[in-house]
């Protein structure tokens, strides 16, 4: 992945802090100045300069500028935190958005999602943090939400959180130890790839087929590695964009039960309509299946809420869990979005974005096939694709050259477990996004 402009002058003033050349008092070159001399905008330069504080090489002193830090005392950094940070350029790509096309983004344009959200309102002594389960009001509307899908849970067996990321954390701080070994989907959700290398757990990837995981390896590798936990996606999986099937959901679940394994589905679209294929939890009902959902995607990223559903002993515990590390989530978010569900107003949002999906997705996958570039299978729904590259290429380069020319792809190798020796070149595409000439003018010139 190429390096964003923040990225580069943020390692050539780190460097020249590590190396001395900027010694200790050192004031930095001005905003202005600084623009000048790298030629970017002062947005950029901002966002540097507090990284740089926030890594404590730089102080900020009001109204004289930035000036270098006191060297502090060396500790090692952990190499399980440094493993976690080389693969998620992608997710500060996406962070810092220097790039004019968001082919490989991982969220639907801000236009597709709800522009206004009405404020709320806390009525007399709901100000404070409330249960560590969540608000019970949104719970209950998940819970009505799961019921209408054939999920019957009750509110008591829902956790609410700080997204879907915050989710996977409370499960893996949860279930998981250093050492332990976990299986994942390869491809995978490369997010949580770098949560389980954080926590010094091994993982193993299943292959991924287009009705998905496949049982046979799965049954091995739970067999083999001794795993209690399989991470994976039942509907539009990210990074394929699809789901699994009937059989191979039966066949997930009987290969749990023989190992006691837990199955964490983690699907953060769970609530677009349209999306074909088996949920995990229809056919478990809550026992061996974890599902975790989030109304990051469908809302706004500014929503950090999600939750998870889970047997009633292990949200209590998962609840407990939260309660230690974030005390509780927030309260006027989740009433926030409570309302806009009853207010049938989410219904309408995910409804829209689901036609607007299948409307840029049937076109995407008709100029990928008039290129020549086939997709990993046909994509049931949702946001992402999967598209081969052709063989011999190598997808890292090629998301290099894209950027050069200000276009965001998704390299499938950071999607990757790194189990299959020769995986076929490939890159997530993001269909709300796919359809800007740029892009297809780019793609023409690799064939």
């Amino acid at each position: 992945m190429a390096q964003t402009k923040t990225d580069r002058i943020f390692d050539l003033l780190h460097q020249s802090i590590r190396d001395g050349a900027l010694a200790e008092g050192a004031r930095l070159a001005s905003l202005r100045q600084a623009c000048q001399q790298y030629g970017v905008s002062k947005n950029v330069i901002v966002t540097v300069y507090d990284r740089l504080v926030a890594h404590g090489l730089v102080t900020s002193r009001h109204g004289a500028g930035f000036f270098v830090a006191k060297p502090p005392a060396s500790i090692a950094e952990p190499a399980n935190l440094r493993e976690a940070s080389d693969i998620v350029s992608l997710l500060h790509a996406q962070l810092d958005r220097p790039y004019r096309v968001l082919v490989g983004d991982g969220r639907p344009p801000e236009s597709w999602l709800l522009n206004a959200v009405p404020g709320v309102t806390l009525h007399s002594g709901e100000g404070g943090y409330g249960t560590p389960h969540g608000l019970l009001a949104l719970r209950e509307c998940i819970a009505a939400a799961q019921a209408a899908s054939g999920v019957d849970v009750t509110p008591g067996q829902i956790v609410t959180t700080f997204g879907a990321n915050h989710a996977l954390d409370l499960v893996i701080r949860r279930f998981t130890r250093p050492g332990d070994t976990v299986l994942v989907d390869d491809p995978g959700y490369y997010p949580l790839f770098a949560k389980l290398r954080l926590a010094g757990v091994t993982f193993v990837g299943v292959p991924r087929t287009p009705r998905g995981p496949d049982p046979e390896a799965l049954q091995a590798l739970a067999t083999t590695h001794r795993a209690t936990l399989f991470f994976t996606q039942s509907l539009v999986q990210n990074p394929t964009g699809c789901s699994i099937d009937l059989p191979t959901a039966h066949a997930i679940l009987q290969v749990a039960a023989r190992r006691d394994m837990l199955v964490i589905d983690d699907d953060p679209f769970l609530d677009l309509p349209g999306a074909t294929g088996t949920r995990l939890a229809q056919l478990d009902q809550i026992d061996r299946v974890i599902q975790i959902g989030s109304f990051s995607k469908t809302l706004s990223p500014a929503f950090r809420s999600g939750y998870v559903i889970a047997r009633a002993d292990i949200a209590a515990s998962l609840a407990e869990l939260k309660m230690i590390l974030a005390v509780n989530t927030s309260s006027h978010t989740e009433r926030a979005i409570a309302g806009l569900i009853r207010a049938r107003r989410y219904h309408k949002q995910v409804a829209r974005m689901a036609r607007q999906l299948d409307e840029t997705r049937a076109e995407g996958m008709r100029r990928l096939r008039a290129l020549g570039l086939p997709a990993f299978g046909t994509p049931d729904g949702g946001l992402y694709g999967w598209v081969a590259l052709p063989l011999g290429s190598d997808d890292m380069e090629i998301a290099r050259h894209a950027a050069a020319q200000g276009i965001f792809l998704a390299p499938g190798s950071l999607f990757r477990t790194g189990d299959d020796p020769q995986p076929r070149p490939g890159m997530r595409v993001n269909w709300s996004r796919i359809n800007d000439s740029r892009f297809w003018s780019f793609l023409r010139g690799i064939g």
